[in-house]
């Protein structure tokens, strides 16, 4: 039972990492104008790459969360997920050049990575803290 349980949240990490990604991409482009084209103003590409950047650690951080024994593993799994979406925006005709899309992509992926890495990083220094001396 216990493996089963290991398998599922295996399982689960990267999806809901990814989920969380869509979740908070999707609420924090929505105040912006939604899809972010090359031609948006300076201030929006800013804000959007917070967004971006934010969403990426959220999404990191809950795959990592979810799978604890192997945080930064199961937040890299994640970007199996997000290169299939990746895909099928290249592959969708968009007015923006794909370096572009790339680019953002890219943005979520590295920092869904540094969010595994954030909370694995957290976790050593909590139980660190709380393991006894000797």
């Amino acid at each position: 039972m216990a493996r089963k349980h290991l398998i599922l949240r295996s399982v689960a990490a990267p999806v809901l990492g990814y989920v969380t990604i869509v979740l908070a991409t999707s609420f924090g482009f929505a105040p912006l104008g939604g899809i972010i084209h090359l031609d948006a103003p300076l201030r929006i590409h800013l804000l959007a790459t917070l967004v971006a950047i934010g969403a990426g650690l959220a999404g990191g951080m809950v795959a990592a969360m979810i799978a604890p024994s192997r945080p930064l593993l199961h937040a890299t799994a994640v970007l199996l997920l997000l290169a299939v979406d990746t895909t099928g925006v290249l592959l969708t005709p968009s007015p923006d050049p794909w370096w572009f899309e790339l680019g953002g992509s890219a943005t979520l992926m590295i920092c869904t990575v540094m969010g595994g890495w954030l909370y694995a990083v957290m976790k050593q220094r909590t139980s660190a803290k709380t393991s006894p001396a000797i």
